[in-house]
């Protein structure tokens, strides 16, 4: 060994080539993935004037290393819904990624029936009804 010292790792010298016992080390693994939740916000628009600018809020499973992993991945996926098409009535709509409202990790990943995948609290009931009241 090239080391002199206790303990020390170091190479063997073997001739015309050496072996450095490190390749043979066990690696520590990676952090094992976890699932997250993330909340996208989108939004149409249109050249049109008499367009109603429409949102989607769509709920987007993530898996990642970290949350911070995971709001990447999120916001990628989001600007990857990203869209310009011409409605029925040949007017162009344009769909944007407004918003990464929210990334949470989930708690039970078993995925089975009845599975809670997101949850909020909220005191106005009066306001949660609006924003979810069909329109006319």
């Amino acid at each position: 060994m090239s080391s002199n010292e206790p303990g020390e790792v170091g190479s063997i010298d073997i001739g015309p080539g050496t072996i450095d016992p490190r390749e043979f080390q066990v690696q520590p693994h990676s952090v094992e993935p976890d699932y997250y939740l993330a909340v996208l916000l989108l939004e149409s628009t249109s050249d049109d004037p008499g367009h109603r600018p429409l949102y989607e809020e769509s709920f987007v499973l993530v898996k990642a290393e970290s949350e911070d992993e995971a709001r990447e991945k999120a916001t990628d996926h989001g600007k990857e819904l990203e869209t310009s098409y011409e409605d029925e009535h040949h007017r162009p709509v344009t769909w944007r990624f407004k918003e990464l409202v929210e990334v949470r990790a989930l708690e039970d990943t078993t995925f089975d029936d009845g599975t809670e995948l997101f949850s909020r609290f909220f005191r106005d009931y009066s306001a949660y009804r609006s924003f979810n009241a069909e329109e006319p």
